[in-house]
């Protein structure tokens, strides 16, 4: 998969014609948690297509106290890593999940997200990236419900479309997904079937597209290496072939760099158990189908190769 990708579209990136324009985003993520999250990092702090205006970094259980504090500091090195002449903000948000699903859990984190969606509106909407817990995103949709106004959250989350359940991003904060699956927000949603079907990377296919694109492409192919030789059982059982991992988040980077496929669906509700209830829909939700990595991650290859 990777390794037809290393010939003419290695170096390619997106075509001129098809680019979409500069959107404006703010990522929240739970960085540090396993190695995805630094892949989309990386593509989403270096692609021209993308104005990254800050990254509020979140909870997850295998990140140590404070959680939030703790994946903030795994950001700023890979931002460090990265060719960038200005790198975005980040911000610590919520350490632990919601109380319940009615109450916010204020933080500099929801701060800021209220704060760069001020000057949008319904036709100019902040892109809110979502790849960690939704806990902060929750929180701004409880402090200010008229935020869905101006803002379309795209998440990864789920197992798939139909069934729902979820073993990570949704299960470390399921009310903070309730609250944002009854909002009016726009939401796009990329789940864990596709990024096991698309988005799986081997460690020598890592290796060859990124060791030779500076130190942020040697740390996210090492990052890859490493974590499978961590985690091999569960690798296999992930990916469906040896020495793979699912670099699931970078499917919200496809989805805004023009490079997914979806549809929209209705919009179900969050039982207890994490499981779908398509009775009563509220509204729809758009729902990430099928993902180009190919272009993906030549597009990701090109941008680490830059010098400038």
């Amino acid at each position: 998969m990777i390794a037809a990708a290393c010939g003419g579209l290695l170096m390619a990136m997106l075509v001129p014609g098809n680019a979409p324009e500069r959107r404006a985003v703010v990522l929240t993520t739970d960085c540090g948690a396993e190695i995805d999250d630094q892949w989309a990092v990386s593509h989403l702090a270096l692609s021209p297509a993308i104005d990254l205006k800050g990254i509020v970094t979140n909870h997850a259980p295998n990140l140590d106290a404070p959680a939030s504090e703790t994946s903030a500091r795994v950001v700023r090195r890979m931002l460090d890593r990265l060719p960038l002449k200005d790198k975005p903000r980040v911000i610590a948000g919520a350490s632990g999940p919601l109380a319940d699903a009615r109450s916010p859990s204020p933080n500099k984190g929801v701060t800021f997200l209220l704060d760069q969606a001020r000057g949008h509106g319904p036709d100019d909407r902040l892109v809110v990236v979502c790849i960690g817990t939704a806990t902060d995103v929750a929180s701004a949709l409880l402090t200010d419900p008229s935020w869905a106004d101006r803002v379309e959250v795209v998440a990864m989350g789920f197992e798939n479309g139909e069934q729902g359940d979820d073993p990570w991003n949704v299960k470390n904060d399921p009310k903070a997904w309730g609250v944002l699956l009854e909002s009016k927000v726009p939401l796009v949603v990329g789940d864990a079937a596709v990024c096991k079907r698309d988005l799986g990377v081997s460690v020598a296919e890592a290796r060859t597209l990124l060791e030779t694109k500076g130190p942020a492409g040697v740390y996210l192919a090492e990052g890859v290496a490493d974590w499978v030789d961590r985690h091999r059982d569960l690798a296999a059982r992930e990916a469906g072939r040896p020495e793979t991992w699912p670099i699931w988040d970078e499917i919200t980077t496809a989805y805004l760099l023009g490079l997914a496929k979806s549809e929209d669906r209705p919009r179900p509700h969050l039982r207890p158990d994490l499981t779908f209830d398509h009775d009563n829909p509220r509204g729809r939700v758009r729902w990430i189908t099928s993902v180009d990595s190919r272009r993906l991650w030549a597009d990701l290859a090109g941008l680490l190769d830059r010098r400038d």
